[in-house]
């Protein structure tokens, strides 16, 4: 088969496509022809090395997955082979989704939405599972709540002001001017360019643009900033992992909370986010679809940034 590996952290241009043995499953374990893959802003991380200290090289690429079960393996019994399944693959222990097979212990793993393509599948997994992570099993999102959305038009931000819209939450965003169509078709309610001068000190002053709950998915300064936006005990989360030294005062006058989400592995998630798109509450958005020997003209797309929705990987 074949699979996309690393010898050596840098560019687009450090991604191999190898030809190996095709996997066996273990224990517990599924063997899934992959169909579709996609780009994810933590495999740009792993390419160039953002993470060196816990990534032993050689290294495989790639957390997305929506393919079929091709193999049982001893004591898996969730599955049978035809099955169209996708999910997101142990980050830890990864071999890799960037391939054209892939083995994953089954309890990971769920069911396809019948209603999507594999393709739209595979935009799923990581980022609309984040998002609904972070809205729904961190923030505890209810209905009639006010949410902010910190850059709507990314990856995480198109399936978050889904699911918040999905929720009865009142939804805002920021993102380019050029994608305001684009995030309220999505759902938000009312946009914000984040290039707008002084945007965060013309919204805190305004007593109307406060917020239950604000998710950043951009970083910088960003959770600084949300801090003087929130209602009462309202909630900040981010997906960012911040270096950054901010100010948190703003946080302490309103009682407000500050979570970060490393994103686990969860079948039940993927079962209420499938549930939730053959409802027609979520849609995947996909930018542009790329084939598995196109990989490294897919990073070098997703590194120059202005992103409105996801770059997919299909092995066919």
């Amino acid at each position: 088969m074949r699979i996309v590996e690393i010898t050596e952290f840098g560019g687009p241009e450090v991604l191999n496509i190898n030809t190996v043995p095709d996997p066996e499953p273990g224990p517990g374990e599924v063997l899934i022809r992959v169909r579709a893959t996609s780009v994810n802003p933590v495999d740009i991380q792993l390419r160039r090395g953002d993470y060196s200290d816990a990534v032993n090289l050689p290294a495989k690429i790639g957390v997305d997955v929506a393919g079929v079960i091709t193999k049982v393996g001893p004591g898996a019994s969730r599955f049978e082979v035809g099955d169209e399944v996708f999910y997101v693959p142990r980050l830890l222990e990864n071999e890799g989704s960037y391939a054209d097979f892939h083995v994953e212990q089954e309890a990971i793993v769920a069911k396809k939405p019948q209603s999507l393509t594999f393709a739209q599948a595979a935009a799923l997994p990581l980022a609309a599972g984040t998002a609904w992570e972070c809205l729904i099993e961190r923030a505890r999102l209810q209905a009639g709540q006010r949410v902010l959305i910190h850059g709507g038009s990314g990856g995480v931000g198109v399936y978050a002001l889904q699911i918040a819209s999905g929720a009865g939450a009142y939804v805002a965003t920021t993102c380019r001017s050029e994608n305001f169509d684009m995030v309220k078709n999505l759902g938000a309610n009312i946009c914000f360019d984040y290039r707008e001068p002084d945007l965060y000190t013309r919204l805190a002053s305004d007593p109307r643009e406060q917020f239950d709950v604000i998710l950043d998915t951009v970083g910088g300064n960003t959770i600084e900033n949300s801090l003087n936006l929130l209602k009462p005990f309202g909630q900040v989360v981010s997906i960012v992992d911040q270096s950054t030294p901010q100010n948190l005062v703003s946080g302490w006058a309103v009682n407000g909370s500050v979570h970060f989400v490393f994103t686990t592995q969860s079948a039940a998630r993927l079962e209420r986010l499938s549930a939730f798109v053959d409802s027609g509450l979520l849609k995947p958005v996909i930018e542009k679809s790329y084939t598995l020997d196109e990989v490294v003209e897919a990073h070098r797309d997703i590194e120059r940034g202005q992103r409105s929705g996801k770059i997919v990987l299909t092995t066919e």
